[in-house]
């Protein structure tokens, strides 16, 4: 694998400050504020030059340190404890690329191949017997085995210890999520260089309303309210994503702050069209919906309220979160969507 310079880039710093620290109480945009007219093609280019790209950077960045870091410990190095905080920084930067999944992340089916769950052990444990020696070896493991989840089961269920075939085993699978990082970094970049015009900017544009839709639900269902369904159903505690390194609600809080950033201004200025993110609420008050882009803000307020108190060892927190973001999911279906001009119907990999 070639090696990365790991460089904060200033695009990349900003964006990210902007998307986990960006207030949305008073500092918020409202009705008075001077906003653009903006097309699809103003949308399609901002969502990928001021979300995707900054975004898709730092999970190659971060999906290289995870590399090095298992590579270190498996050569005997500082433990085992760098690596896991490598792969902590991997996955959160993930919850955030993958949070609205378009384009490439849908075309490649990446979230199948870095995050598909849950993780199926007795197939992890015959993909390990196989000792695979190459990332040509590691294309043919299943899924189920590989990824994200495989590796944290590696680094917390069954640590892997320097020297042994696991261990080369978790470079390599460490290695595939970077390959695929940096391969979604490059489509995304080059998606912003050259972003759709016009007529094909369209579906474009309805894409990525949809997969934030769809982001939201999974976040909802998914990765929150069936786990505690289900729980209840059988008895035990919930089997939350993220649980066997406790990072559960970290992953929750960086997939909303994703999804919160392409729903809501905040205290961010006001792109000029094309140049930067657009939110939803911004297009909406360039369209003149002024009314509806108020309570969706404040759907979306009351939905960051009851993710911030969301703690999976609290299940009537979780619960009022869940119904809280059913809420934004029912606005967007009946009004928001209308007023975009955009048709809602979830794609194949929206489930993934």
């Amino acid at each position: 694998m070639t090696p990365r310079r790991f460089v904060l880039h200033a695009a990349w710093s900003t964006g990210l400050a902007l998307l986990l620290g960006a207030p949305l109480g008073a500092a918020a945009q409202s009705s008075a504020d001077p906003v653009p007219f903006y097309t699809s093609p103003d949308a399609v280019a901002g969502f990928h030059r001021g979300h995707t790209v900054p975004l898709a950077q730092a999970f190659a960045d971060r999906s290289a340190a995870l590399v090095l870091a298992l590579q270190q410990h498996c050569a005997g190095g500082p433990g085992i404890e760098p690596a896991r905080a490598a792969w902590t920084q991997t996955m959160l930067a993930w919850e955030r690329l993958s949070a609205v999944a378009v384009g490439p992340l849908i075309e490649r089916r990446s979230l199948r191949e870095i995050d598909f769950q849950p993780m199926r052990p007795d197939l992890l444990k015959r993909m390990l017997a196989r000792e695979p020696k190459s990332l040509a070896d590691m294309a043919r493991v299943g899924t189920p085995a590989k990824g994200l989840p495989a590796l944290e089961h590696l680094l917390w269920v069954a640590p892997v210890t320097a020297g042994s075939p696991a261990c080369s085993y978790s470079v390599l699978a460490a290695q595939a999520v970077q390959a695929e990082a940096d391969a979604l970094h490059q489509a995304f970049a080059a998606l912003a260089a050259d972003p759709p015009q016009e007529e094909a900017s369209v579906p474009a544009f309805s894409e990525w309303v949809n997969q934030w839709l769809g982001g939201l639900e999974r976040l909802r269902w998914a990765n929150m309210e069936k786990p505690l369904r289900e729980a209840a159903t059988r008895g035990g505690a919930p089997a939350f994503p993220r649980a066997a390194s406790g990072q559960t609600a970290a992953a929750w809080a960086q997939a909303w702050g994703s999804l919160r950033a392409v729903a809501v201004q905040g205290a961010a200025p006001v792109p000029a069209p094309g140049q930067g993110l657009i939110t939803i609420e911004t297009y909406l008050r360039g369209r003149g919906h002024l009314a509806l882009a108020d309570r969706w803000r404040d759907a979306v307020l009351q939905a960051d309220g009851a993710m911030k108190n969301a703690s999976p060892d609290q299940p009537a927190r979780v619960d009022a979160a869940a119904t809280a973001l059913k809420s934004l999911t029912a606005l967007m279906q009946r009004d928001v969507s209308t007023a975009m001009e955009v048709g809602i119907g979830f794609s194949s990999a929206d489930g993934d």
